[in-house]
């Protein structure tokens, strides 16, 4: 995940930082080139910090909204969700796994599959009839409840980024994904 990789950047900043101090660089250690150092240190320093920060708050803001009143909205749901949202026709499930995986067990109850790589594009390009004709589901707006499935709910989480990118304003990602509901049907 993007998140973690700019968490490790940050610590090996957080490292050479360290070592910076440590070392004691300074005039005396690095005569010709510690200013530019000491400063190539410190801008480095300020711009993980920088990126931490703003990765902190694109991460939350893709797992949760906050809302009027200090509320916190989630964008992912887990299996309780899932068993209230096959009842109800205005939501979209979606089970974004690859076809042989869906072959060998069977897709999400009550969810349409499209494959991973094919969302975003079957969202945008079909008409609302020919979604309905392939589907037999209404094509969603930016505004449908959409929750997405795939194994374990990784991949199901970058589709929903992208989903959200696009401008789909309601769109939750199944956390546990298959492996969850089957565990829970057992």
């Amino acid at each position: 995940m993007r998140f973690n990789a700019i968490r490790q950047f940050y610590k090996k900043c957080i490292v050479i930082g360290i070592y910076e101090r440590r070392l004691h660089i300074n005039s005396s250690t690095v005569p010709y080139h510690s200013d530019i150092l000491k400063h190539s240190i410190n801008k480095t320093l300020f711009a993980a910090k920088q990126i931490l920060n703003f990765s902190k708050i694109f991460h939350v803001k893709g797992e949760a909204e906050i809302m009027s009143g200090g509320q916190i909205k989630s964008f992912t749901v887990d299996y309780n969700d899932v068993l209230e949202a096959q009842k109800d026709d205005s939501v979209l499930i979606i089970d974004v796994r690859e076809p042989s995986e869906i072959d060998e067990t069977g897709k999400l109850p009550g969810s349409i599959h499209i494959p991973m790589g094919d969302v975003t594009s079957t969202l945008t390009n079909l008409s609302e009839e020919d979604f309905v004709k392939k589907f037999n589901k209404s094509k969603p707006h930016n505004n449908t409840k959409i929750i997405l499935s795939c194994r374990s709910g990784k991949r199901s989480g970058m589709v929903q980024e992208e989903l959200q990118k696009i401008g789909y304003e309601n769109v939750y990602n199944y956390m546990g994904g298959w492996l969850n509901w089957e565990s829970n049907q057992n």
